[in-house]
């Protein structure tokens, strides 16, 4: 006879859970992680069946327990179905065959367990992921673990794949909703972390979004030091949600840009509850929010439906790009068999994309590789035909963005952090922490270089004015890239092909490939322009144009073509000038664009002062003078501050006391006494004495 669990209290049963088969080829089921919640037990039951399916292993109903309140099941746990061992059993010889079967049980102690809570929903409570035993993935055979009937099919717990990274989770995602903070209260002690950090530094910023059970789900922040240095450098953004598997498998985001040394910078992290249109709507709106309102000019961010959707609504008028590399990497998964089968079609489809001077160069190649390798109906790369023009360089070329040095692409102290502290084992506020430590690391090698622009001069490799005026105006990596480009120039001829009032000219290398740049020259106004477009997609001049410069008799650059941000003064001048004054900058605002332009001193003095023993004591004394007028204009603001208070609470009690009916002059010292007294004001070096005489009299 038959026994259902669910009549029973406490209940242990040996039986394998049925489960639809489910095909789960090239997707990835969420990871169970304490805290995770479902709407009902079934649907956690069919969430862990469908996790087991994808890693290789069966699962069974181990226990259960009822209330004793109103006898409702209140917990359940599921196990694999090698977990304990089979008990020793009697068996009696009755003559007939029968069929002897090996026992699956070893001890292996995976399991998942939930409970019901108050509020109705049920809790990963209890979790252990790792097996005794080998597993079978990446077998699709491992639904047959669960007697799973091949002809049935149901939804199952999937993250697609279709725009790139997770997404809306499928068929039942309405049932369940991981808590990214469990219940060990991270919640509480990342957001006294952020509290604590904003008493520390009034520029810092942050934001947090909770669901309808008050429930932190999205949370943002950015320092003073993002949020000055965006107003610098925001003109192209990098939106990076490359890395998600923080401990609650919770997205983790940055706004990124390059500043005036080619160095990365955040403007801004974020950890999210999920990918949603909803949640990106909301982060770039708070985003948007702690950097002043100003959109960028660019934004590339991963192919992502819900992402772009979020960007069509917040940054309707932003230049909207996907990442190159991301695609071609991505590229490799979903074309997995033509890599495999033609070890050239990498190279190919990489020069395809990176080499062609012209839209038609790219169109021209791309088919040619389409109809060489018979790849016509892939549907992955007709898509990305379709948005060529968002990801493909030669499409790109007339839009600006800043790329970093190769150096800090290899040593970029942020990608070192994601690689060492990117794990499922760190905590949330572990992570912030370690975070925020690692954007200091990052403003320091700012500060350095920017040490190293203000004192060190680059050497020249020519005797020309404009080397030398480039030298003089950018700083020393970025004249690094001006210094290349410069000297490469004196390899190429430049050949005049069209006269009149723009003139034209064909740039030509004197050895090597014969490519041919057109570079056009405007007499009236002086401007120059390259069909490569390197200036107005990197904010310096090319080769080209620097050929040219020579023949028309430009012997300095023109300001027109010394892009600030490149600058040893990218961080000073009109913004500091222009929001200062502005009434319309919040407090905080002004305090970030006061301490930026300190601190931007503070560095020219310490480079200046330390030169000689003699320089470094006369800044030494200098510097403690300044402190101590700074610490005397802050206790006389204090001062100032507390007699206006006192004043402010003094005529407050005078207002509502009763005037004294006195005729004799004798009684006023009495008077003025017993006012004084009822008052309880406490001297302060004098200067209530005055307010109170002011009183008196």
């Amino acid at each position: 006879m038959s026994m259902d669990i669910s009549e029973l209290g406490d209940v242990e049963t040996d039986d394998p859970l049925l489960s639809p088969h489910m095909h789960l080829e090239g997707v990835e089921i969420v990871e169970p992680v304490i805290g995770m919640e479902f709407d009902t037990d079934e649907i956690a039951k069919q969430y862990y069946i469908a996790y087991a399916s994808r890693v290789g292993f069966g699962v069974r109903m181990n226990k259960s327990r009822r209330s004793r309140r109103d006898d409702t099941v209140i917990m359940r746990r599921f196990v694999c179905t090698r977990e304990g061992f089979h008990s020793k059993r009697v068996i009696y010889d009755d003559g007939k065959k029968k069929r002897k079967r090996g026992t699956t049980r070893e001890g292996c102690m995976a399991m998942i367990e939930v409970i019901k809570k108050d509020y109705g929903k049920w809790v990963v409570t209890k979790l252990v992921t790792e097996h005794t035993h080998l597993v079978m993935f990446p077998s699709n055979n491992a639904s047959n673990c669960h007697g799973d009937d091949p002809s049935q099919t149901d939804s199952m717990v999937v993250f697609g794949d279709c725009s790139g990274g997770f997404n809306n989770l499928k068929n039942f995602t309405r049932g369940i909703r991981v808590n990214p903070f469990g219940e060990g209260g991270e919640a509480q002690d990342l957001l006294e972390y952020l509290k604590r950090m904003q008493a520390e530094n009034p520029g810092f910023f942050y934001a947090l979004q909770v669901d309808n059970n008050n429930c932190m789900t999205n949370v943002f922040w950015a320092d003073a030091k993002a949020r000055t240095s965006y107003a610098y450098f925001g003109d192209a953004i990098i939106f990076d949600t490359t890395y998600k598997k923080t401990k609650y498998m919770m997205p983790f985001a940055t706004f990124r840009g390059v500043n005036h040394h080619l160095q990365s910078v955040t403007f801004g992290a974020a950890l999210l509850m999920d990918e949603t249109k909803g949640s990106y709507v909301w982060l770039f709106e708070t985003w948007l929010s702690a950097m002043g309102g100003r959109l960028p000019s660019v934004l590339v961010t991963d192919r992502d439906k819900a992402m772009e959707g979020a960007i069509g609504r917040i940054f309707p008028n932003t230049n909207h790009q996907f990442c190159k590399f991301h695609i071609l990497s991505r590229c490799k998964q979903k074309l997995s068999d033509v890599y495999l089968k033609h070890a050239s079609f990498n190279r190919e489809l990489r020069d395809c994309v990176n080499e062609p001077q012209t839209p038609e160069d790219f169109e021209t190649c791309w088919q040619s590789i389409i109809s060489r390798y018979g790849i016509w109906d892939n549907q992955w790369l007709k898509s990305l035909y379709e948005i060529r023009e968002r990801w493909v360089p030669v499409y790109l070329k007339n839009s600006f963005f800043p790329k970093l040095s190769e150096n800090q692409r290899s040593e970029d102290s942020l990608n070192k952090f994601f690689k060492r502290n990117f794990n499922t084992k760190t905590s949330l506020l572990a992570f912030v922490t370690k975070f925020e430590q690692t954007l200091m690391s990052q403003y320091e090698e700012e500060a350095q270089a920017d040490c190293i622009a203000v004192y060190s001069k680059p050497s020249l490799r020519t005797p020309s004015l404009i080397e030398k005026h480039a030298a003089d105006v950018y700083t020393s990596v970025v004249f690094e890239k001006f210094q290349t480009e410069f000297v490469e120039s004196l390899g190429y001829y430049a050949e005049k092909i069209e006269d009149g009032v723009i003139g034209k000219y064909h740039v030509i290398k004197e050895e090597g490939p014969t490519k041919i740049h057109v570079v056009s020259f405007n007499e009236s106004d002086r401007r120059l322009h390259c069909s490569c477009c390197k200036f107005e997609s990197s904010g310096l001049l090319c080769r080209h144009v620097l050929r040219v410069f020579f023949i028309v008799g430009i012997h300095v650059l023109p300001d027109e073509y010394i892009l600030k941000r490149w600058t040893r003064n990218a961080m000073t001048g009109p913004f500091l000038n222009e929001n200062t004054d502005d009434p319309s900058l919040s407090f905080h605002e002004c305090l970030v664009t006061w301490y930026n332009d300190l601190c931007h001193d503070a560095i020219k003095y310490g480079v200046e002062g330390a030169t000689s023993v003699e320089t470094y004591n006369a800044a030494k004394v200098a510097l403690e003078k300044a402190f101590s007028d700074v610490i005397e204009a802050k206790s006389v603001q204090k001062k100032t501050q507390q007699n206006v208070q006192r004043l402010s609470r003094m005529q407050k009690l005078q207002n509502k006391m009763p005037l004294p009916k006195l005729n004799h002059k004798k009684n006023m010292a009495r008077v003025n006494e017993d006012t004084i007294r009822n008052l309880k004001i406490d001297p302060v070096d004098g200067s209530s004495a005055a307010i109170l005489d002011d009183v008196a009299h």
